[in-house]
């Protein structure tokens, strides 16, 4: 009787108050295929929550799931393991692995190891993140080129998307490409993103499509300009969800610096 009521009393809360309301943050998972071949993979914790996906072959920090940190804390203990049917309970022959998430936590790194399905064993970090999961400045062969990357769609949850923001410093007259580009070295889900330039609360250029896009345009005047990446109004089933690589090409020569702001998911 008292478990139908505690029941009852959380299904209340969760209708009496928006969902926004107590969705403060969100934790990424992460994933290493080192298998060799394509890799169902789940992670289950608290109060039910469960993701899950196909890792690619070689996919590297694949972004296959994001948590919510909400009233129905995410905290304690999760199990991975290998995906059989579509039932996101269900783990298969290869032997799971149990961890602790705990507060303070911004992500989960799991790394499967095997020969194809053979000695297959999964690893989990919550305290350390490889290089390829960090927004970074990346060594570019041109000088007149800047590139950085991020994570987009770490919040899989409705009715939130992700949008990452960064900035650049340009020159009245100068001539830009810039390109939004899926990383080869990760895996991802979906195509589809928006890609915009902005100038103050002004919209120079903006294009949905899928991966890759560019916006080729002269900037009108000196000053700071704005780049984002987003998910947003964009179906569930078609939206891009991984790690994407950001580059702007001056005609001045000069590389410009991508600088990401708050809203851009770093580790």
């Amino acid at each position: 009787m008292k478990s139908y009521l505690f029941i009852a009393l959380a299904m209340g809360l969760i209708a009496a108050f928006p969902y926004k309301a107590y969705s403060l943050e969100h934790i990424p998972f992460y994933a290493t295929n080192n298998t060799g071949i394509e890799f169902p993979i789940v992670c289950s914790g608290p109060w039910f929550r469960c993701g899950q996906g196909t890792l690619a072959t070689g996919a590297d920090d694949d972004n296959f799931y994001s948590v919510d940190v909400d009233t129905f804390s995410p905290y304690g203990t999760w199990t991975c393991g290998q995906l059989v049917g579509l039932n996101c309970g269900v783990v298969g022959n290869v032997p799971p692995i149990t961890f602790t998430l705990e507060k303070g936590d911004s992500a989960v790194y799991l790394t499967i190891d095997g020969d194809g399905f053979k000695d297959v064993t999964i690893t989990a970090s919550t305290t350390s993140s490889s290089t390829a999961s960090a927004t970074q400045v990346l060594p570019s062969e041109e000088s007149d080129t800047s590139t950085t990357q991020a994570n987009l769609g770490d919040d899989n949850t409705k009715p939130r998307r992700d949008r990452d923001t960064w900035s650049i410093q340009g020159t009245e007259g100068e001539n830009v490409v810039i390109t939004l580009e899926e990383n080869p070295s990760a895996g991802h889900d979906g195509e589809q993103a928006t890609l915009i330039l902005q100038n103050g609360n002004s919209t120079i250029e903006s294009i949905t499509d899928a991966l890759p896009l560019e916006i080729s345009t002269t900037l009108p005047s000196d000053g700071e300009y704005r780049l984002v990446v987003s998910q947003n109004d964009i179906p569930e089933g078609v939206r891009y969800r991984g790690r994407y690589t950001l580059s702007v090409k001056s005609s001045l020569g000069t590389v410009q610096d991508i600088k990401p702001s708050e809203d851009v998911e770093q580790f």
